[in-house]
Order: structure tokens, then sequence, then C-alpha cells
């Protein structure tokens, strides 16, 4: 049995709400959302996952396991080639024999990262891993869905037992999608040929078929917007559920999305109880967990995900452009 031995998360300092796109453009292309989290100049995916890395690990004071592998999910990795997963290792541990992993690609990444640290912890009897998802994808000022566009991390011990929550199965499915969101080699910003499909709806339903044969979840934390939010209770078969997510609060995230959601929850849940965790985006992964006795201990030992989105401080839309660097003539305008 494996499972999640701690738990962390970030955010960026830095708060935009809704209401600064009204005013700068006469509407907020991202229904729902109150407010995002953005990286200033200095933040990005690395400097967030490191963050919430060090908070995981933080909760476990001196009783830190051995990690031998450190899996990192994300979209908006600040490098093509020179592994961020690498910059995250040599950040965190004095030691090097550590394998690194780093999966990219779509927001899937994320929930990708906890699932395959889980299956090394699985195949590696008593061995510990570590789960970091980070992002922060960025796209053009004037395009609509920019306006969504936030930034965070979590990170996952994955170990022995699961106090905290132990793993109870993992669903994938695939479906290619191509239009909505993509990012060509060599390209910093997110595009979208506007061809509006059904396709993240079809990666749930598929989910949903898996799930039916298992136990209900008791809660869902999922990384999708609002508007999908709405109808996934029933689309996964369980219309009862509690679904709980932090889009509205921070934006997306994209691969971090999920996981952060997945944090929140953690946060709130009670032993025995089960959460599914979804994440979506070309297909769709899906793990399953069931917390452990050993919550609410650990999460008293560092902040709640609440309480990072409240301390945020308010920009304007000129300092959020300033700090994505879309203002800069040293970079064209190009983050």
């Amino acid at each position: 049995m494996v499972g999640i031995i701690s738990y962390g998360a970030s955010l960026p300092a830095l708060r935009l709400p809704a209401t600064a796109y009204k005013e700068a453009w006469g509407a907020c292309g991202a229904r729902g959302m109150v407010q995002k989290a953005f990286c200033s100049y200095d933040e990005d995916a690395v400097t967030l996952g490191i963050d919430a890395a060090r908070s995981a690990l933080g909760r476990l004071g001196n009783n830190q396991p051995a990690i031998g592998a450190l899996f990192f999910g994300v979209t908006a990795p600040p490098f093509d080639e020179k592994p961020s997963a690498a910059t995250l290792a040599t950040a965190l541990f004095d030691y090097k024999n550590i394998r690194v992993t780093e999966i990219s690609g779509s927001p899937q990444a994320g929930m990708q990262a906890i699932n395959s640290a889980i299956e090394y912890c699985q195949s590696n009897n008593g061995r510990s891993a570590l789960a970091v998802v980070a992002d922060a994808p960025t796209a053009p000022p004037d395009a609509t869905f920019e306006h969504a566009l936030g930034a965070a991390g979590a990170a996952f011990v994955i170990g022995p037992d699961g106090p905290v929550a132990e793993f109870l199965k993992c669903f994938s499915v695939t479906h290619e999608t191509f239009g909505s969101r993509f990012r060509r080699r060599g390209e910093e910003m997110i595009s979208d040929l506007e061809l509006r499909t059904r396709d993240n709806l079809i990666s749930i339903e598929e989910v949903g078929k898996l799930t039916a044969t298992s136990d209900v979840p008791k809660r869902m934390a999922l990384g999708v917007d609002a508007g999908l939010t709405r109808g996934v209770g029933r689309l996964l078969g369980n219309s009862e559920a509690i679904v709980d997510k932090i889009w509205t609060e921070i934006g997306d995230a994209g691969a971090a999305a999920a996981p952060c959601a997945l944090v929140a929850t953690l946060d709130i849940m009670t032993a025995n109880e089960t959460v599914l965790a979804v994440g979506v985006g070309a297909g769709a992964t899906a793990v399953a967990f069931r917390a452990g006795g050993g919550l609410s201990e650990n999460r008293r030992k560092g902040r709640k995900f609440s309480e990072l989105i409240k301390c945020g401080r308010v920009a304007n839309y000129i300092d959020y452009l300033k700090h994505k660097r879309l203002l800069s003539s040293r970079t064209g305008g190009k983050g």
C-alpha cells in the first residue's frame, strides 16, 4: 500500500481581479473567475515548484524520507532543453542519486506526475518519491482566453502506507484534441484556433465510464473551469459528490490546477473520506485517494490553500503587464 505522506502548495504573491479586465477591455473572458494568481517578473513554474516542495517536505520535519525519484508536471517550463526537474532536485536535496522525470504536453501533466510517483513507489518497495507540479501558462494579452490564465504549484511526498491519503486507483483516457489550447515548439505562448468542441466533456464522460464499477467518491478535485464544473458530477456518475474547485480564485493554473484542487480538498477532508482528482487535457487522468489518520496532523504543520489565496497582493492591469514582460521592448512583448 502506498499513498501521500505529506503535501504542500504555493501561490505567487500577486493577484489580478477579474474587474481589471472589465476596466481595461470592457469585459472579462473568464466567466465565473473572481481573481487569479500570477507570477511576478522573477517567478516561474520552477520557483513555484520549489516552494511547494519545501512546504511538503517541511511538514515532515526531521522525519523526511530519502527521495528516490522526483516527477515534475508542467506545461510551461522556462527551458525547452535543460531539465527543470534537475533544477528542483538540486535546490531541494544535498544528494545526487535521485531519478528525475519531467512530464509535459497537456494540463494532465500534473496528475500524471502524481500517478508516476505512485507507480515508482509500487515498483520499488519501501522507497519514496516526490511529485511536484507547477505551471504559469501565458498567452497574448489581446486573446480573450488569456484572461483566465493563472499560476500555482503543489507537491506530494509519496511513500509506503500513505498515512495522509491512501492511493486507491488511477483512471486514464486519451482523446485527441486540437484547437482550443496548443503551443508549437519554440513558442512561449499558448495559441487558440477558436475551435470549440466537446473534447473535455468527452474525456470526463469516458472517465465516468471507467469509475462506474468503483466505489463512489465523496469528493471531486477538479482542474477545470467554472462552466465545466457545473455538470461534471453527473458526467462522472456521481451527481451527489462535493466538488472542490479553486479555479475561480487562482485562475487556470494549467498542469497545477487539479493537484492544487486536491491540496484544497485535503485541507478539509476527514479520515476515510474519498476523493477523485481529475486533470483534463487531450484526455484525462484521474486518481482516487482515501484520507488517512495522519491527514489532520500533517495539514496542521503548514498553511492551508485557502490561506495562500487570501494573502496575495492585488495588482492593477498595467502592473500585471509589466510583471508578465508584455510591455518590454527587450522581449518584444513576448513574455
